[in-house]
């Protein structure tokens, strides 16, 4: 009798414990949505905001950062959490530098709200929404870090390194190469573009004569 008790007993806890693992992975998501929300609508008031008028907003983007460091999320989502958290300080910081008149730097972001969205996909289960601004920006910041791979690549350094200080000097010197490529793309576009607009106004001209 005793046996059968204790068996139940332990059949009964296993069973609670194991009760809905989906659910677990997915605790604190709602908060996480909800705070991306916030954010969102936050930092497009800040993007057009003023420099001299940034402290408001930049103070709202501050509590949204406090209020996530609070929430309380699966085991599973919490990387996610952290990379959010660490992308938001960036962010932070950017807009703090702006308003000081400070060159802001675009490192650190990418990587980490990529991150964020990897984690939580694959804890969810889920995809994100396209149309939300953060994903929008974090897809920019993946096509972003791959350009940077292909031509850290090409100049033969190994991007396994990151973190080191010979990744970082690397990294400055693709970002380089890629602005300068990009530049002479748009130079060549706009030489195009006048070459047309002459061609069209000559054919043009000799319409009327």
């Amino acid at each position: 009798m005793n046996k059968l008790i204790l068996t139940t007993c332990v059949f009964s806890i296993l069973l609670s414990g194991c009760k809905n693992p989906f659910e677990a992975k997915d605790k604190g998501i709602d908060q996480l949505n909800t705070i991306e929300n916030r954010w969102e609508d936050t930092q497009i008031l800040a993007s057009s905001t003023a420099r001299i008028a940034l402290a408001t907003p930049i103070s709202e983007l501050q509590e949204i950062r406090r209020d996530l460091k609070k929430s309380e999320v699966s085991e599973c989502l919490t990387p996610a959490k952290e990379a959010l958290i660490s992308y938001m300080d960036s962010r932070i910081s950017n807009f703090l530098n702006f308003m000081s008149e400070t060159e802001s730097t675009y490192f650190e972001i990418n990587p980490k709200i990529i991150e964020y969205f990897s984690i939580k996909n694959k804890c969810t289960g889920e995809q994100s929404d396209p149309n939300s601004i953060l994903v929008k920006e974090a897809k920019e910041a993946e096509e972003y870090e791959a350009k940077i791979n292909a031509e850290m690549k090409e100049q033969g350094f190994d991007i396994k390194e990151k973190g080191t200080p010979a990744y970082k000097a690397a990294r400055v010197a693709a970002e380089a190469a890629i602005a300068v490529k990009e530049a002479r793309i748009a130079v060549a576009e706009a030489s195009i573009a006048a070459e047309e607009v002459a061609a069209e106004a000559e054919a043009r001209a000799e319409l009327l004569y």
